[in-house]
Parts: structure tokens; sequence; C-alpha cells
């Protein structure tokens, strides 16, 4: 690879083309775990809820997000990054994928991936003598 050559691949970092949709942002997660669910919650600003899909295919819940086009005129200075965001997550099989909901608020996208009956942790009464 020439200097020329990385030194594109460098400034092109971060940025999207039409032609090209092959760089994503991995949008930070947080995982949190209850009896009832688990709970994913991925920062993803500037996506609205038109442009959020989640697919659940062979164990495996990919999701992605679209950014909205920028508002007027061109950037003159830049420290964010704006792009596209996608992120898998392996499943178990002890969670209930045909119940999976999701919601965007302030950013921030809350998805439910509820346990069924049997992953459930439950009492077993002793039985007395």
């Amino acid at each position: 690879m020439t200097t020329q050559e990385l030194t594109q691949r460098c400034s092109n970092q971060g940025t999207r083309t039409e032609e090209e949709h092959t760089h994503y942002y991995q949008p930070a997660t947080d995982v949190r775990e209850t009896d009832e669910e688990v709970l994913l919650l991925l920062d993803m600003p500037g996506v609205s809820n038109d442009h959020i899909d989640l697919v659940v295919e062979k164990g495996t819940l990919t999701v992605t997000g679209q950014t909205d086009p920028e508002e007027q005129g061109e950037p003159v200075y830049r420290e964010t990054r704006v792009g596209d965001y996608r992120r898998t997550f392996s499943l178990s099989d002890d969670v209930d994928t045909d119940h999976i909901s999701a919601e965007m608020k302030a950013g921030v996208l809350t998805v439910r991936i509820p346990k069924p009956e049997k992953a459930k942790p439950r009492r077993i009464e002793i039985a007395r003598a």
C-alpha cells in the first residue's frame, strides 16, 4: 500500500458515500438482565424510528440504523462523526425471539428481549414429611 493510498484511506474514515455502505459505526451499548428480560440500550444519535431495522435470524439479532441527512450547510469544522450504525448480538436459547420489542427515545434505542417461562427463575416448594 502506498503512502497516498494510506492517507486517502485515513482521510475517508468515518465518511459515507451513496455508493459505499460498508462502513458502520458500532453503537455504544449497555446490556442489562432481569428475571423477566434482557435489555439492550444502544446509543444511536441522529437516527429516527423510520430508519431503524432489527432482524433476528439464526440466533443473531442485527440492529442497523441510518442517520438522518444533515442540516443545511457544509460543515466548516467538525469533531463529531456522522454515519450509520450496525451491531449484531448472539442470542441464547433462553430468550423469546418472537416477542422482541424496541423503542427509540432521545437517541437511545431500547431493545427488550423477553425470557420464556422455562428460562425464568422459579421457586421450588419443599414437601413436608
